[in-house]
């Protein structure tokens, strides 16, 4: 017997489908014999294929008869259920995340969501779009290295759809813009500089609303979420110790010292 659960069939109905186009048409008591069901059985069964379009009922002699549709309709079936199950996987999905959100409020346990590759390290910045509360990260130049200019570019953009600020401690580089001053108000950006040596791992650390994400870029890039309002908060509170003890360093009014310089 083929195998047709890809247009949603059961395997009673698709083994009665099957039986039905060996002939013509069929008595539905030969039916039933032939394919091992009771009449009643059958009867539903018949009635489901003609809900799919995968058969018809019509008088013959003042007899009732059924004879199979043609096959390519299953192929719309098979296509409608692919499009059914990936509307439903992407239905799951947002809601899966409400669930975990509120999972977490009661439990007080972290929710954590792994991503690896590019195409998934990118889909961390995804949340930008519906964020609502102010963003803090802490940078490293592997992240724009790994990714390229252009896509870094569209994550900023994700923040900037809801105007949301970002919060940014920066290394200083040669790669840093000439009028970053300019930028950092068009981004919506409040830089605090790191001196170039001062952090060189290449970890991004962010926090936004509840979650915490850190992607460690290597020769393949690994990422996480954490959703936890205890742990993304307790990440912000050290941001903005870091953030203070840097801005009180002697000389920092003298960054970024590498703008524009060549390596």
């Amino acid at each position: 017997m083929i195998d047709l659960t890809a247009a949603g069939l059961s395997e009673t109905e698709a083994k009665t489908y099957q039986a039905l186009m060996t002939q013509l048409d069929w008595k539905p008591a030969a039916l039933a014999q032939n394919v091992g069901e009771t009449r009643t059985n059958c009867y539903k069964i018949l009635d489901n294929l003609i809900a799919k379009g995968l058969a018809e009922r019509f008088d013959k002699a003042k007899k009732l008869h059924y004879r199979a549709t043609n096959p390519t309709r299953l192929l719309e079936l098979a296509r409608a259920q692919r499009e059914a199950r990936a509307a439903a996987e992407k239905e799951l999905e947002l809601h899966a995340k409400e669930l975990l959100h509120g999972y977490v409020k009661v439990n007080e346990q972290p929710g954590v969501r792994f991503y690896q590759g590019k195409e998934e390290i990118l889909d961390i910045y995804d949340a930008y779009e519906s964020q609502a509360d102010d963003i803090y990260y802490i940078h490293t130049t592997a992240g724009t290295n790994y990714h390229g200019s252009t896509a870094m570019d569209k994550v900023r953009a994700k923040a900037l759809k809801n105007q949301v600020k970002r919060h940014g401690l920066t290394p200083d580089s040669p790669k840093v813009q000439k009028d970053y001053d300019e930028w950092d108000q068009r981004v919506r950006l409040n830089r605090t500089w790191l001196r170039a040596n001062d952090y060189t791992a290449p970890v991004e650390w962010g926090a936004f609303g509840d979650k915490l994400y850190v992607i460690s870029y290597g020769t393949e890039a690994i990422g996480m979420i954490i959703e936890s309002p205890q742990i993304a908060d307790a990440f912000k509170q050290v941001f903005k110790l870091v953030e203070r003890g840097q801005r009180n360093l002697p000389g920092y009014e003298k960054l970024p010292k590498l703008l524009n310089k060549k390596t």
